[in-house]
């Protein structure tokens, strides 16, 4: 629990109480409305909970909520005549159509709020107007609006919950917004934790994303920790699969390999690439040293998307080489970045790295942000489908691919017996910016 005689909570904090089904107080300052919402993660809603709202809060209950998850059950922003106060986007309010009775008591309230979060949720799961108050949080967040709507659903995404959060205005005694002593004495008789609407603001400034889960995944190979980070904005996944004691990596440069996401590849086994033997290869030379990092980014067909991956396919079939078949369809050839994976990096305070690549577009961009490159070949056999597509990565692409200056068919037939026999040496060039 944390020690509310300070009050004070930091982000790590907050996401902790949040994550394990509490409440946290957001207060923002003078400058604007100069008061404080009881908030609780949407997805956690009970009716206890519910009731605490309504008799020690007191104010109006209600449900900030994304735009894209208000659009998806197609609620609609409330009417107004004009301005809202403080520009709050109410939306229609709602009650759930089932499992409820007339919908205001707090049973009732609490199965509403956890519907409006709940994916199987669908439009006509919820009747119109109802007794919760959907807000509509702005899409940038803090960083658009320094409201209570966008910090708690920023808070959210934050933590790794849904983006939804069941809020309400903390009311005093007298019925009027609660701030100052009386909100710190408030929060020390509840034992609940206050955090500001500008520290939310300022960690959105300064991160673009969190460490949501951290877990063991044991492979074939090795036992490795798995690391979560979702970006704050997007809710994208970037996995992070590490081997061997994170500290030393600052010490010692660890192999790293940046692995883009290949569905038809890496799970399929498509022979139309090297990603899934790349992806092998690069996870065995990990386990072989007992050390390093595998970053596994969400950036499927280059940062086009599986479906226009998958349309770029199609016009290969015609004869389109995969940088043609890109720009045959409006996408850029390459719309990958690295932003975030060097932010991963910078993280876990790993500034020099044995990168396991033949891109020279991700040795710039490392080299570029600051970190000390070594590259490290990882160079596949090529088999009887890909060699094409592998001779337009290096005479495009700029990759270097010194294995297709080999005897294509040796490897040809040696990759028939083993598809990603493809070790890496550890022949390298180191690249400092």
């Amino acid at each position: 629990m944390h020690d509310t005689m300070s009050s004070a909570l930091s982000i790590p904090e907050a996401v902790g109480e949040l994550c394990a089904g509490k409440m946290v107080i957001i207060c923002d300052d003078e400058s604007r409305e100069n008061e404080a919402d009881l908030c609780l993660a949407a997805q956690f809603a009970t009716p206890e909970a519910i009731n605490f709202f309504a008799h020690h809060a007191c104010g109006l209950i209600c449900v900030a909520l994304s735009g894209e998850r208000l659009d998806t059950l197609q609620i609609p922003l409330a009417l107004h005549k004009q301005e809202p106060l403080q520009g709050t986007a109410f939306a229609a309010s709602v009650d759930a159509r089932y499992a409820t009775t007339t919908g205001i008591s707090a049973r009732d309230r609490a199965t509403t709020i956890r519907a409006l979060i709940n994916p199987m949720t669908r439009p006509h799961d919820l009747a119109q107007p109802g007794h919760i108050f959907p807000l509509r949080a702005r899409p940038g967040g803090t960083l658009e609006r320094r409201g209570h709507t966008e910090a708690s659903v920023d808070l959210m995404r934050i933590a790794g919950l849904e983006p939804g959060a069941a809020i309400c205005e903390i009311l005093d005694a007298n019925g009027e917004a609660a701030h100052g002593e009386v909100l710190l004495d408030m929060a020390r008789q509840w034992n609940i934790g206050i955090i500001s609407v500008d520290t939310i603001a300022h960690y959105r400034q300064e991160h673009t994303i969190s460490l949501v889960a951290e877990t063991q995944l044991p492979t074939v190979g090795a036992s490795f920790k798995l690391l979560d980070y979702q970006e704050i904005a997007t809710g994208q996944h970037y996995l992070a699969l590490a081997l061997g004691d994170l500290e030393k990596f600052q010490k010692h440069p660890p192999l790293v390999r940046l692995h883009s996401a290949c569905t038809t590849g890496d799970i399929f086994g498509s022979q139309r690439c090297d990603c899934q033997a790349q992806l092998h290869s690069a996870l065995e030379s990990i386990a072989t040293e007992g050390q390093g990092l595998l970053l596994y980014l969400p950036q499927e067909g280059r940062g086009i998307g599986l479906g226009a991956k998958l349309q770029a396919y199609a016009l290969q079939d015609q004869g389109y080489d995969t940088v043609d078949a890109n720009i045959q369809l409006g996408y850029p050839v390459d719309a990958r970045s690295y932003a975030t994976a060097i932010e991963i990096l910078r993280t876990l305070h790993i500034s020099h790295v044995r990168l396991m690549t033949n891109s020279p577009h991700k040795v710039q961009a490392l080299t570029e942000a600051g970190i000390i490159v070594e590259r490290v070949p990882l160079e596949i056999t090529p088999n009887a489908v890909n060699t094409d597509y592998l001779h337009v990565k290096h005479q495009r692409l700029g990759h270097m691919l010194s294995s297709l200056y080999t005897s294509l068919d040796a490897n040809i037939l040696q990759g028939k017996e083993n598809s990603h026999n493809g070790i890496p040496t550890c022949t390298s060039t180191t690249y400092r910016s």
